[in-house]
């Protein structure tokens, strides 16, 4: 079970359309009413590629190009679809997004995703350029909610935050 919470700062759109309507989806919920995914608005869409692609793993769904228009890329992150959207007339921070998802074991999530920074080209980047890709913090025995959690935040370009919770016992 996956839980996600989102909080929005300048721009975060939930919208309700399916990639192909004729096709079943390849990430997400079933085509039932309710949740469909997730948009975010930015204003560099390499930066966001560069974490969904090489630090997630996260397969790429769809790629749209509009020219002078926006620039679209869709990606499944853990059975979510997340649209990332560059309005190229008028570009837009993201401004504060937070995606939470509950894990078994996060220190396993932990070190794969430390492990593939340093195995992809941002390893060659100076850090104050691959921490505006990704940064990495992890939270031993905090409270969410009504629980004790360790928790992992993957920070991400403009604002954008994963969350990674397992409960203590």
């Amino acid at each position: 079970m996956h839980r996600v919470i989102i909080g929005s700062g300048l721009l975060l759109w939930l919208v309700a359309v399916s990639v192909h309507a004729e096709e079943p989806p390849a990430c997400g919920p079933s085509t039932t009413d309710g949740f469909s995914n997730i948009q975010i608005e930015t204003s560099d869409i390499t930066l966001h590629e560069r974490l969904f692609e090489q630090v997630f793993h996260a397969p790429s769904i769809q790629r749209l190009d509009h020219p002078q228009t926006d620039v679209i890329r869709i990606y499944c992150l853990r059975d979510v679809v997340i649209a990332i959207r560059q309005d190229l007339r008028h570009p837009r921070q993201t401004g504060w997004v937070q995606i939470n998802f509950w894990v078994k074991d996060v220190a396993s999530v932990h070190d794969t995703l430390q492990s593939a920074v340093r195995d992809s080209a941002l390893s060659q980047l100076a850090d104050a350029d691959r921490e505006k890709v990704v940064r990495f913090r992890m939270k031993p025995g905090v409270m969410r909610g009504h629980r004790k959690v360790d928790r992992l935040e993957v920070y991400g370009p403009e604002g954008f935050l994963i969350g990674f919770d397992q409960p203590t016992h």
